[in-house]
This record gives C-alpha cells, structure tokens and sequence, in this order.
C-alpha cells in the first residue's frame, strides 16, 4: 500500500481486519495478558475482554434464537458498553447507538424507527426508557448496566454469567450491517447511518496508520461511544493498536487531571469544547498531564487560537486534528509535522480508502481550486435508515460519479494536502461572493473576550446574505461594537461581520458540533423582543 507519507504506520500480520469482532480477537491474540481496559477500579486484560465479549454473544444467541433485530446500547461510555458492542458483532446482528442526549421523543422516534431486539440501558436512563417504553411499537428486552435497570431488565452481568467463552460458531459477513449511530443533528432530526463490519474496520486500521498509534499508548476514551468520533475513530483504532485504554465516562477536567495522572494517560481524542473547558477550568493545572503527549481532535472545527493556547500551557504536547464524518467513518488526519507543512492541511490516505475534491461531479478542482470533499470506497455507509432521499442526496446516484460519498465540505488541495475552508450548505452567498464562515470564526477566536462563536447568513433584501455570529462572552459583558470592528480589521471589505447576537452558550451536539438551526432560533428570538421604533 502507497502512503503519502514515509512516516506513516505499517499494520502488523493480523492487524488487517474485516470485522468488528476481528478487532478485539487480534489484540487479545497479540497481547493477552495486557490491561486493556480501565474502568473506574475496574481493570480487565484483552484475554479477559475477549472471553467476555464472546459470553455476551453466547448470551444474545440463547436469547434471541428465533428472533431477528439489532441490539441497542443507550449509555455513558462503559466497560459493559464495548463488551456489548464487540459481542453483538460476533453473532451476526448490528449495534445501534443510541444517542445519549434524548428527549422522551427522541427516544421514541429512533425506537421505533430501528426496532432493536434487545437494549442495553447503562445507568441513569431508566427512568427515560420507562417514561417511553409504552410507546415502543416492538419493546425491546431490556438489558441493565448497574443502576440503569428498566422494571423487568435483567442484570448485565448476570445476563453473561455462565455462557461459554470460546467464539460463536458463526461465520460473519463483513458486508453485512455492522452497527447504526445517528447523525448529530445539527440542521434538524438526526438521520440513522447503517454501515458494513467492514466499513468500520477500514475506519480502525486507517486511523492507526493516520494517528501512527503505537501499543505503548495509554489511551482516554473521553469521547462518547455514540458518536463515531468516539467509537470508530479512536476506541476500536486504540484496541486494534494494543492500546491499554481509560474509560472517562463524561468530561470533567478535575477528573481527568486525576485519571491522566493516576493511569498515565498520553493520548486522548477530544472535541474542541472539551479542551476549552479544561483550560479555562479554575483548577487546571498544566504539571498534573506531563504524561499527555497527544491530544486529537475531531466532531467540529479546531481553531488555531485554542491550538496554541493548548501547546503553550503545555508544551510537551502535540495536537492533531482528525476528519470523517459518520457516513464515512474516519478519512485523513493530521498530526503536528502536517501541520507544520501546511497549517490547515489534513492528509491525503494511500490505497485503503479514496479522497477527491470535485468543481463538480466528474470535474476534479485543480491545485488551488475550491471544491467539494467526496470519497469512495468500501469504508462507506450503507444508507440512511429509512430515508430513500436523504441516501441519494449523499451518493448523488444520477450523476458521471455515482459511486462517491458527497461529504459537504468545501476545501482546497495544497501541495498533496487538502485544507478545508466550510461547509457548502452553510457558505454565505454575498452580492453574488462567497463568504467562508470558518475564516470569520478563526478571527473572532482571537479576540480575547470571545469564548465560543458561530457565524452564518442573514437575509438581507439588497445582498441575499450577510454575515452575522452569536459569541459567547469570556466575561459577563462584550462590546459588540468593538468586536465588529476588531473582525473587520481582519477581513476583506465585504466579508466583515454585520451583526453579533451575544448567547449564553452554543447549542452543540455531544460531537461538538454546532446545531445551526437552533442557533438561529434563539437569534431570531432576540430581534423579535428589541423595542420597535415607533
């Protein structure tokens, strides 16, 4: 295999799997006797999980033996979580990821909308599957993590008790689904991405490649499991590695200062909002992560303002950035010495998977072109679960490329990178020019009383568009006036920023990804309560 970079890491023979469940079986191959997993003051070797992993799948055979249906797991991240979600890959079902946070609705909809056999609840969501359940048109049997028990849910370990731990005697497709995670939703209801064993296999050991991750890593899994992000391009990339892993089951900075100083944790993969809250935490304290040599980031756009913040309070440390989607799984990465080539560059993968930038279907943008990010390969999903449209709108079946995943984006290729500039839907359309929100968002990063930003489009009668953004303050106040200035200061005449909204917070997705619509809701909500003239 041809990589773009002599730098990059070679498989090990084994290391090239097919099947989720092939993941598991190699580290456990490989090193056995090795802690694999920390949970809490829980520890267990790859043998030991392997074992468990295989009682689990003995335990959903026996169960469901004449029964058809994907398994669901709603829950934090959890040493009974990836037990669940490596057995269930080994008796031929798929997994579905339930997203965490849920209304009551929300749960009822994706119910309804995958019909799982079986669901395995972790703790503290009972009481919402209990408020829901009657509304299941299939209920599910209910699997408990401890204090998450449903009435009539049987006990996760008591469930695995006893079952042998010796394979199933299946033979899995990797062609066949291998689990279901839900978009995180950020232009509305999430969608329902069905993809292959194999396309999250070629996820795990492309972002070994990409990462370089070695088996001497001690890896943190802060990242929820139900994003792809944290289960398909770091947890199953990190046990496929050899990786003795950390379950950080919610981010809380004082706890992983804890965990990274306990357990010697050098690399985690984070969402950009996990690490301003921990360096703006009144207790961080730099000297508690000598251990971290790595941090990667992925789910939403990484400014350069919080990268050298980062690197300065901790100069010991690199940070990479990673990029997918969860159609996709993982794509390219990039780690410090890409970096220090082309800022924003990601890298372009060799033979495992294909990345183009395209003018248009069928026409690739030339060096310095803008165009659109597609890709294609057997790491893509499946389809949208239930929805007919929303598949061909990312595969665009009726165009000269059918066979592509269309992923959104808008980037640039520079000298064997590719540096993405937004996203197509969100790009603002100015008096007939393109405005990149990203550019502006990197701006007003800079400006010291800005903590968090979006910028998007407002109508205007003249223009079609402007741009405007909601900030979140550092403080208790912002001159907005100053900051516009500041902004415009930085940017081309027409691209300056012609409103600021102040909110609380960004509406984001546990990805970290920013919830555009709801981000205008409440905007919209501010112009309607200002005082009319008269």
């Amino acid at each position: 295999m041809k990589f773009h970079d002599s730098t990059y890491k070679h498989l090990r023979p084994g290391q090239e799997v097919a099947t989720t469940g092939e993941i598991l079986a190699f580290a456990a191959a490989t090193f056995p006797d090795k802690t694999g997993l920390i949970c809490g003051t829980r520890k267990w070797t790859f043998g030991e999980l392997d074992h468990l992993a295989n009682q689990f799948a003995h335990a959903l055979i026996a169960l469901f033996a004449r029964h058809e249906g994907p398994i669901g797991i709603i829950g934090a991240n959890s040493a009974e979580y990836a037990l669940a979600h490596f057995g269930t890959s080994r008796t031929g079902r798929y997994t579905i990821n339930f997203p965490t946070r849920c209304t009551e609705e929300d749960l009822v909809y994706t119910v309804n909308l995958t019909k799982p056999a079986a669901l395995v609840v972790g703790a503290g969501y009972g009481e919402i599957i209990e408020k829901a359940r009657g509304r299941f048109e299939k209920p599910p049997i209910m699997i408990s993590i401890g204090g998450g028990e449903p009435s009539r849910g049987r006990d996760f370990w008591d469930f695995v008790s006893n079952q042998p731990q010796t394979p199933p005697a299946i033979e899995i497709n990797p062609n066949a689904h291998g689990s279901l995670i839900f978009t995180g939703g950020t232009t509305g209801r999430p969608k329902a991405v069905l993809a292959s064993q194999r396309a999250r296999a070629i996820s795990a050991m492309a972002a070994v490649e990409d990462f370089r991750i070695e088996s001497d890593t001690v890896a943190g899994y802060s990242v929820p499991f139900t994003h792809t992000a944290g289960l398909y391009s770091w947890f199953q990339p990190a046990v496929l590695a050899g990786c003795t892993g950390v379950i950080i089951p919610k981010w809380d900075p004082e706890l992983f200062m804890q965990a990274a100083e306990q357990h010697g944790i050098n690399m985690i993969f984070a969402v950009p909002a996990q690490l301003a809250l921990l360096l703006n935490h009144p207790a961080f304290d730099p000297q508690r992560l000598r251990s971290l040599q790595r941090i990667i980031f992925g789910g939403a756009p990484l400014s350069r303002a919080l990268i050298e913040r980062a690197e300065q309070a901790m100069p010991w440390m690199s940070c990479g950035r990673a990029y997918g989607s969860t159609e996709t799984g993982h794509l390219a990465a990039q780690i410090k010495s890409d970096r220090d080539k082309v800022y924003d560059g990601y890298n372009q993968p060799g033979g495992r998977l294909e990345i183009e930038i395209f003018k248009e279907p069928g026409v690739v943008a030339a060096e310095g072109e803008i165009g659109e990010v597609a890709t294609r390969g057997s790491h893509l999903m499946t389809e949208y679960l239930g929805d007919r449209e929303a598949t061909d709108v990312f595969f665009r079946p009726h165009t000269s490329a059918g066979d592509w995943g269309w992923m959104g984006d808008l980037a640039v290729r520079n000298n064997g990178y590719f540096t993405l500039i937004g996203r197509s839907k969100h790009m603002i359309l100015s008096g007939g020019l393109n405005i990149f929100p990203a550019e502006l968002e990197e701006v007003l990063l800079r400006h010291p009383d800005v903590a968090d930003c979006i910028v998007f489009g407002i109508q205007d009668a003249v223009w079609g568009e402007l741009p405007a953004a909601a900030v979140v303050p550092r403080g208790n106040w912002l001159d907005t006036e100053k900051v516009l200035a500041y902004v415009a200061e930085g940017v081309a005449r027409y691209k300056r920023l012609r409103k600021i909204y102040v909110l609380d917070e960004i509406p984001r997705t546990g990805a970290g990804k920013a919830q555009i619509h709801l981000i205008k809701e409440q905007c919209l909500k501010l112009d309607a309560a200002l005082p009319t003239s008269a």
